[in-house]
């Protein structure tokens, strides 16, 4: 059988071999209630602990500003929930992941005054547009670090220096972001930031939210009080350490790794200028890694299907949109003709693919093109 080829990185990673050995002995030897007072609930304690630790000191703020999470959608639902009430004013944009775009729809139907900001031609938001939308009652910002459908980076940290001059609570989802570049949260105006750890080859099922001291959030579940009374409920302990352990990975190799991927982009980016394969690379300031490519001509649903057939995976539109043959929306909001949009598709490098592999994946598109166009 042919060597499974996976272009898919901005919808999730694969588990790292050492953080999946240190969440199975964490499972095998910490048993223990973090909240019992006993040994082994206190060892389990220590490891909640010690990991928040670790991914504080990575990220450079306070141990208490880090709130654990089953994940992304989480962490953004207890911000936008415990943050807006009627008569609010919400800033965002017509791109953000869907449990932000779609829980901003919903508090805008229960009294939240909301203004979705369209991206520019070039796939991103400016500080200008988010300047010009604020109100008397603008309560909170949430623009994304980096949109999950074309790579496209913000910028945050004029968009929190914005928010905090005219004394607004700022949140960015940055679990595109976070693994992939360094953040350094002392440097930014952020009030929030969502954290998801299968975006950096940790587990699914697990995140974490940051929250500035001294900001008081309503909890999105009530019950034993466990982090800082913000997310009730037994922490799930070994995924919190496979976290932290993959985000400590991360952190060490991030150099290397953005090198590697930098140098595999440019190649296929070579290979495709060295054919007869029309295409367009969409969006510009990208994390390197995460391509959006229009294939003119070519259904990005029927070459996805073609590739899966073939043993590679890549992604038309985002991974929680999936399912649908619809134009990828985020393309449709930067005001690209529906038809181009349908010939679009997601291509995301990891650091486990190969010179090889991105050789294969060439050759695989053209002659999948080839046939489609005869």
């Amino acid at each position: 059988m042919n060597k499974q080829l996976y272009f898919d990185i901005a919808a999730t990673t694969p588990m790292d071999i050492a953080v999946a050995e240190i969440i199975h002995k964490a499972n095998i030897e910490n048993y223990g209630n973090p909240s019992s007072m006993h040994m082994s609930g206190q060892k389990s304690h220590n490891i909640v602990e010690r990991s928040r630790t670790s991914i504080a000191q990575i990220l450079n703020c306070k141990t208490s500003e880090i709130i654990f999470t089953s994940g992304g959608s989480e962490s953004n639902n207890i911000v936008l929930k415990g943050i807006l009430k009627k008569g609010d004013h919400l800033i965002t944009s017509s791109y953000e992941h869907p449990s932000v775009l779609n829980l901003a729809k919903h508090l805008e139907q229960n009294g939240v005054e909301v203004t979705f900001i369209k991206p520019l031609k070039n796939g991103s938001i400016s500080a200008e547009q988010v300047k010009s939308e604020i109100k008397s009652n603008t309560k909170l910002i949430s623009i994304m670090y980096v949109n999950n459908e074309l790579g496209t980076i913000n910028p945050i940290s004029e968009i929190g220096d914005i928010a905090s001059e005219n004394e607004i609570l700022f949140h960015s989802d940055t679990v595109q972001f976070i693994g992939k570049e360094k953040l350094d949260l002392s440097k930014i105006n952020i009030d929030f930031a969502t954290i998801c750890a299968h975006k950096f080859y940790g587990p699914k099922g697990v995140g974490g939210l940051y929250c500035k001291s001294g900001i008081i959030l309503n909890p999105l579940i009530d019950g034993g009080g466990q982090e800082n009374g913000l997310r009730a409920g037994t922490e799930n302990i070994s995924s919190i350490l496979g976290m932290a352990k993959a985000l400590e990975i991360s952190n060490d190799t991030l150099l290397d790794n953005k090198k590697k991927i930098l140098e595999l982009e440019n190649y296929f980016i070579g290979l495709l200028e060295n054919s007869n394969i029309q295409y367009r690379l969409n969006g510009v300031n990208r994390l390197k890694g995460i391509m959006n490519l229009t294939f003119f001509g070519v259904e990005g649903h029927g070459l996805l299907m073609n590739l899966d057939m073939q043993g590679i995976a890549i992604s038309y539109g985002s991974a929680c949109s999936s399912g649908s043959a619809n134009a990828p929306q985020a393309l449709i909001e930067m005001g690209m003709d529906e038809n181009e949009a349908r010939c679009s598709v997601r291509i995301s490098i990891g650091k486990m693919i190969e010179k090889d592999d991105i050789k294969q994946l060439f050759e695989t598109i053209c002659n999948i093109i080839s046939r489609i166009k005869k």
